[in-house]
C-alpha cells in the first residue's frame, strides 16, 4: 500500500478514473430512466427498449462505481485491489475494442488500454501498489 512516491501518472489516472466514475455513474442511471420512460411510448418495442436500457444503464452504472471506487485506491495509497480493478477493466477494454472493431473500424481503444495496462505493470507502478 503505497510504497514509496506515488507515480505522476497513477495520480492522473485516479483523477481521471474518479471523474469517468461520475461520469458514467450519472449516464448509467440516465440511460436506465429513458429506457423505462421511452418504453411506453414505443407500442410494439416497450418492453424491449426497458430491457435493453435498464441492462445496458446497469452495466455503466457498474463500470462507473468500479471506476470511483479504484480512483479512490489509487489517490488514498496504492491499495492493492485498485491495482487489480484497473487491470481487469483495461482487459475489458480491451476487448471491448476487439468486438467494436468488427462493427466499426477503429483501433484507438485498444492502443489506449493497451498502452493503460502495459503502465500499469511496470514496475514502479506495481511497487507503488505494493506488487
Amino acid at each position: 500500500m503505497g510504497n514509496g512516491n506515488r507515480p505522476v501518472g497513477i495520480s492522473i489516472l485516479g483523477i481521471l478514473m474518479i471523474l469517468g466514475g461520475l461520469a458514467a455513474i450519472i449516464s448509467g442511471l440516465g440511460i436506465i430512466v429513458l429506457g423505462a420512460g421511452a418504453s411506453p411510448l414505443l407500442s410494439s418495442l416497450g418492453p424491449f427498449v426497458a430491457l435493453l436500457g435498464g441492462a445496458l444503464g446497469g452495466i455503466i452504472l457498474v463500470v462507473g462505481l468500479l471506476d470511483l471506487a479504484t480512483g479512490y485506491g489509487f489517490i488514498k495509497g496504492g491499495m492493492k485491489w485498485s491495482w487489480w480493478i484497473a487491470v481487469i477493466l483495461y482487459i475489458l477494454g480491451i476487448l471491448a475494442g476487439l468486438v467494436m472493431l468488427l462493427v466499426v473500424v477503429g483501433i484507438v481503444p485498444i492502443i489506449i488500454y493497451g498502452l493503460l495496462l502495459y503502465y500499469m505493470t511496470r514496475p514502479g507502478v506495481k511497487s507503488w501498489f505494493g506488487l
